[in-house]
């Protein structure tokens, strides 16, 4: 059954996408759904050439000319729990537009499954707009998937099972994310979630995740925020922890970076453990938005 939207969204034909392509050394080969000779130490550089008729698809959206659209490209890798948005630009009334993606991603921020989303999306609506037209920003107008399967997803992120009861973790806890302390340490052997086997709802999730139903990825979602959450409160609650120091790749200390400037690319460290200390509700609000809590894929 196809998805209903609350607002007009125009025929898929108004954007023209090409396969997705991995830049190496040797030049461009296309980007198969399985990476054999990944790590974490590897950064995938991506191409993908596109266009898009940016007049036709307002016009079939019910937009007016003046309406601020983007084309962006955002990742979730299901090991580490982490997104972003890769890339973006912003798309002019003019049909025909054409959009050369290329952007790169560090290897400490992925394992498991790699899902890259293309989207155009409003930004800001404009007067003349139709009423059954899309008003609020962030509207998904038009998007397109592509997953592939990361060969090395145990290497970075591992994610283990037991039972809570013979662990000292509250029994009916769902989950417990291990986080060690020496920050030059490989992440690999640092860090690892442990999933409660008798926490039946997140067990489901997790072995659905390939093909979550809606309270799957809400179970998910919760999952992805709170692991977030950990990772930011060990980065902020380590005073070695330093934004100006090069931790070796693949290392706690990249990792943790990683997760607070990807999460807060505005924020400082120091900015950050401030607001923690002294606005701690509004700090948890940060953390749900940047992980987009319960926000619909």
């Amino acid at each position: 059954m196809s998805r209903v939207f609350p607002f007009l969204r125009p025929p898929s034909d108004v954007v023209s996408v090409g396969p997705w392509s991995r830049l190496t050394p040797d030049g461009a080969e296309p980007l198969t759904d399985t990476l054999p000779d990944w790590d974490y130490s590897t950064t995938l550089a991506l191409h993908r050439a596109g266009s898009v008729d940016g007049l036709r698809l307002r016009r079939l959206s019910g937009l007016p000319i003046g309406a601020t659209l983007d084309v962006s490209v955002q990742w979730f890798a299901s090991n580490s729990a982490l997104r972003g948005r890769a890339w973006r630009i912003g798309l002019p009334a003019e049909d025909g537009f054409e959009t050369n993606i290329d952007f790169r991603l560090p290897g400490d921020d992925l394992g498991g499954h790699l899902e890259l989303i293309t989207s155009v999306i409003l930004r800001a609506s404009a007067p003349g707009a139709s009423p059954a037209a899309a008003t609020r920003p962030g509207s998904v107008l038009w998007s397109d998937r592509h997953r592939l399967k990361l060969e090395a997803d145990n290497t970075l992120f591992p994610i283990a099972t037991a039972d809570f009861h013979d662990l000292p973790y509250p029994t009916g806890a769902a989950w417990y994310l291990h986080i060690d302390e020496d920050l030059e340490s490989a992440a690999l052997g640092s860090i690892l979630l442990l999933l409660n086997e008798r926490h039946a709802v997140v067990m489901r999730a997790v072995e659905a995740a390939s093909a979550p139903t809606e309270a799957d990825r809400r179970v998910l979602s919760a999952l992805r925020t709170d692991v977030m959450r950990v990772l930011l409160d060990k980065a902020l609650t380590l005073d070695d922890l330093n934004d100006h120091v090069e931790y070796p790749i693949g290392s706690l200390g990249a990792v943790l970076l990683n997760v607070a400037r990807i999460a807060f690319p505005a924020f400082s460290l120091e900015a950050l453990r401030r607001e923690r200390q002294t606005a701690p509700a509004l700090f948890s609000s940060r953390v749900q938005d940047a992980s987009q809590l319960l926000v619909e894929p």
